[in-house]
């Protein structure tokens, strides 16, 4: 499983399983109700900022 993140976008390479694995992963890292659509426009901004 691979992971790509830009400054515009976040990749993510492999079987679908793993991918919801990984997102899961993500949500449990911020709090179970935060939305996808959140977490990863957030990741996405924080990478602006580096």
């Amino acid at each position: 499983m691979k992971s790509y993140r830009t400054t515009n976008s976040v990749h993510m390479v492999g079987r679908a399983w793993q991918i919801k694995i990984m997102l899961r992963q993500l949500q449990k890292e911020w709090n179970p109700d935060t939305p996808l659509q959140h977490i990863l426009q957030s990741l996405a901004s924080s990478r602006r900022d580096h």
